[in-house]
């Protein structure tokens, strides 16, 4: 997929992707929704091949391959204006919406791909998850940091579930640095100290393919810190109640759809 590429709904994600495109020599010609003009306008100015066009519209004809990224609330309203051929790969990325949900709003019936981008598509480190298989679009992926397929609609929507737990990391992180100002640091000393800390483990998933089991069991020694705080902390009870948290997203997340 790295022709022409037409998104309507240019948030974050969409930003991500194609900031993450862009920064190689083999980067498509992108066209942009004229909504979020300020953010749209900007990636025109920083990519040579980044345009933004007159309309939603004026987006879909002049892209073979076209990703969604508006909110799930917005999509009946944004596709009932559209007029998508057959002959483009529609490729979400709207949340919560299934293909059996969207197929009704495409007359035509172009394919439809599903996707979950991450951030760290932005740096070509993004793993995107990809429902059904479909060969450019896991190409186009795959140049922003790699894909997953998943076999089925349903294990698809699993991951859908596990992006909702970033935000509780970061909170995760706050809670150690408001420990550590409670006992006296100043909040920028604090901060930092745990930003450099998780940023090296964040580095060691990053080029290692070592399991979970194994970095835990490295990272602690019998009798030690890291084993006393891990015990008392992610004991049975807490990781059973996130595996409920995660049981309650997922239901909420194939429910919508």
């Amino acid at each position: 997929m790295t022709s022409t590429i037409g998104i309507i709904g240019v948030g974050e994600i969409a930003s991500a992707i194609v900031e993450g495109a862009c920064a190689g020599d083999d980067q498509p010609d992108f066209f942009l929704s004229p909504r979020n003009a300020e953010r749209s306008a900007a990636l025109a100015a920083k990519f040579d091949r980044v345009e933004v066009c007159e309309s939603n519209q004026d987006v879909v004809d002049r892209s073979e391959h076209l990703i969604l990224a508006v909110l799930p609330q917005q999509t009946e309203a944004v596709l009932a204006e559209l007029d998508i051929p057959a002959d483009r790969t529609v490729v979400s990325a709207i949340a919560g919406v299934s293909v059996e949900v969207l197929s009704p709003l495409l007359p035509q019936n172009p394919p439809i791909v599903r996707v979950i981008p991450l951030p760290p598509v932005r740096e070509r480190r993004g793993v995107t998850a990809v429902y059904p298989t479909h060969p450019e679009v896991e190409e186009f992926f795959d140049i922003l940091g790699g894909t997953v397929v998943a076999d089925t609609e349903r294990l698809f929507s699993t991951l859908s579930a596990t992006t909702a737990t970033m935000s509780a990391y970061y909170a995760y992180l706050q809670t150690i640095a408001d420990w550590l100002v409670g006992q006296g640091w100043d909040r920028a000393d604090a901060d930092r100290i745990v930003r450099v800390q998780f940023a090296g483990l964040g580095n060691t998933l990053a080029t290692t393919d070592t399991s979970f089991s194994d970095l835990v069991a490295g990272h602690e020694t019998p009798g030690g810190l890291n084993e006393m705080l891990h015990r008392e902390w992610m004991n049975e009870d807490n990781r059973d109640a996130l595996s409920a948290s995660l049981d309650r997203v997922f239901e909420r997340v194939t429910q919508a759809e």
